[in-house]
């Protein structure tokens, strides 16, 4: 980026908000991106695991165009539109919650975290909110709350709203079984609050922002059955582990456990603004008129998009598609940790993995500026990755499921060449 663009950027957006990319993006098509100096790279961020159908999907765009020969906004409370009860009896269909859904439409991930817990509150009458660490579900003060991740979430901005808990999330390779992640669980149940008093359970099937940590269903399967037994819903918060990002169309999906409640967002329209709350129809059904709304929600256009997204998966076969990617990524990856001192874990659903950067494999000793050099080192060779993790050491490979195979491998072997020449 030229210095002109780099002043640009610092006088006009907040410090906290200037990138750490350094080129200013003029083109998009697919899992490839091109910057203001033609320099083409491969999208491996992927507007962070939200185009999952890639950058200007044909399906999306046809039925994006389609839908501004209409009328750009309706606000739904009001005026209602067609494309909205279509995205909504199509998640009522899909997503896999064992009784009658209904699925209320908002912006965006932390919107639906926000009137989840909402919901999870006044369906229940309870106050309690239970979530865990190294989770993350947003920005704003309640899902900034319910993050368990202090540093850089949410330094500095306290006080946070109260009945927020956090219990331990399992990580094998840190040595946090399924077991201490649920006897942690039940601590706070029995010691922390009157458990009777406790509304919803919150987890990610894999933690995003935490280090692309999967849970199993063994966990997943207990905390339901916590959940269940004590009159406590279980909210799944699929942000990111939805719309095939786990290798099947839902985070629910892979593990076999269903919830009361889920939240969705983020691949769900291609790149367009839109996210939602599914869940049991009594649930949802409980709150009293005007309880929830949004003037921007179920936008028109975005519902468009997700119809165009929804496309793909029925007609391009994009799960199986996913699959074979996934397969390729993990081989390459896991032969790549056998070979490289710095790589101690390989993990994730799908095509969601991180790679866990460490000093060495015997220390297991964080590797946070070693994971920075080889991202630095994939950027300019044309490659896009982020970090992430409670230590900033987890490369997280968040490309479109549309990618062709061909360019996988282009990816991986970027990838391989910046860790062994480390």
């Amino acid at each position: 980026m030229s210095n002109k663009h780099v002043k640009s950027i610092i006088e006009n957006v907040p410090s906290a908000w200037v990138p750490s990319f350094d080129s200013l993006i003029v083109k998009g098509d697919n899992a490839e991106i091109w910057d203001k100096d033609n320099k083409r790279y491969l999208d491996y961020v992927g507007g962070y695991a939200v185009l999952n159908t890639g950058h200007l999907n044909p399906r999306v765009v046809t039925k994006v165009e389609e839908q501004l020969k209409n009328y750009s906004h309706s606000c739904f409370a009001y005026a209602p539109h067609e494309n909205a009860i279509k995205v909504a009896e199509e998640l009522n269909i899909r997503y896999p919650i064992e009784e009658k859904t209904k699925t209320f439409l908002v912006n965006s991930g932390a919107e639906s975290i926000e009137n989840a817990t909402k919901i999870a509150r006044y369906y229940t009458k309870r106050k309690n909110i239970i979530a865990f660490k190294g989770g993350f579900h947003g920005r704003t003060y309640l899902t900034m709350g319910l993050t368990g991740k202090e540093n850089p979430y949410k330094v500095g901005f306290g006080p946070f709203p109260e009945f927020i808990h956090h219990a331990d999330y399992p990580n094998a390779y840190r040595d946090i079984t399924d077991e201490m992640a649920i006897d942690s669980l039940n601590n706070i149940l029995n010691k922390e609050v009157d458990i009777n008093d406790v509304a919803a359970f919150i987890v990610e099937i894999q933690l995003g922002e935490g280090g692309y940590i999967p849970s199993s269903t063994n966990f997943l399967e207990e905390l339901k059955n916590i959940a269940t037994k004590n009159g406590i819903l279980l909210i799944f918060d699929e942000v990111q582990t939805g719309f095939g990002r786990t290798g099947e169309m839902f985070g629910s999906n892979t593990v076999g456990v269903s919830p009361d409640i889920a939240t969705l967002a983020k691949g769900i329209a291609g790149g367009f603004p839109l996210a939602a709350v599914v869940g049991k129809s009594e649930i949802m059904d409980s709150i009293h008129d005007a309880g929830i709304g949004s003037t921007f929600g179920a936008s028109p256009i975005s519902c468009a998009a997700a119809l165009g997204v929804l496309e793909v998966f029925d007609k391009d076969d994009l799960l199986s598609h996913t699959k074979k990617q996934a397969e390729i990524m993990n081989e390459s990856l896991i032969r790549l940790m056998n070979e490289s001192p710095f790589i101690g874990d390989v993990r994730g659903y799908g095509t969601m993995i991180g790679v866990e950067i460490v000093e060495d494999q015997n220390s297991k000793k964080p590797g946070k500026e070693l994971a920075l050099k080889i991202i630095d080192d994939c950027k300019n060779n044309g490659l896009l990755l982020v970090n992430c993790g409670l230590d900033g050491n987890v490369i997280r490979f968040m490309g479109p499921l549309t990618t062709p195979l061909d360019q996988v491998n282009e990816a991986l072997d970027i990838f391989n060449k910046s860790v062994i020449n480390i």
